[in-house]
């Protein structure tokens, strides 16, 4: 496969998720308007229990009542209303921000498509997708559930999402290099 083909398909999957990630937007955006307005059609809808998924977390669970026995207990219909929007608010805005890194990843691979790759628009869209995932990372710290009278509430990291935000933030230093060459070398011709 040559260099094209490649870049191509890079960018056929990163268009790909933009719209999966843009339809997931939409429905959970759908749902969470049309349960404001007909509660009962969510009454048999069922909720699994959150978890944390980070080596580093702190988590608290209250509960003025009896604690749920199984997870199959937790009924979307009994999300208080404060929890259901921030749960909602959090994932539309962690979605959006993938999204829009998405974006400033295509407009990378674009760039190298044309063969102008150590641009200073590369290093602004390496800084960008650094600057997304320490919001996402930000959005992420924070989890608060509460289903009629439980309540789990825990602050954690998510190493991954920093990992690839130093990632990006030491590729956008890279190609800022390369920029200052490719400069330096216009003046030196």
């Amino acid at each position: 496969m040559n260099r094209n083909s490649l870049l191509n398909i890079a960018n056929f999957f990163c268009q790909l998720f933009k719209v999966i990630i843009g339809i997931t937007i939409i429905m959970i955006t759908a749902v969470f308007i049309h349960s404001q307005f007909e509660p009962d059609f969510y009454s048999e809808w069922k909720v699994n229990k959150p978890e944390v998924d980070s080596i580093v977390f702190i988590k608290t669970e209250t509960s003025t009542g009896q604690i749920p026995a199984h997870e199959e207990d937790l009924r979307f219909t009994d999300w208080k209303l404060a929890s259901l929007y921030f749960n909602y608010l959090k994932f539309a805005g962690i979605l959006f921000l993938i999204y829009l890194s998405i974006s400033q990843f295509q407009k990378v691979l674009q760039s190298v498509r044309k063969l102008e790759t150590f641009h200073q628009a590369n290093v602004d869209a390496f800084k960008n997708i650094g600057y997304y995932c320490l919001l996402i990372t930000a959005f992420s710290i924070f989890n608060y559930w509460e289903f009629g009278n439980h309540a789990t509430t825990s602050f954690s990291v998510s190493l991954d999402i920093l990992l690839v935000a130093l990632i990006a933030f030491i590729l956008a230093e890279i190609f800022k290099e390369g920029n200052n060459l490719m400069e330096e070398n216009k003046f030196t011709v």
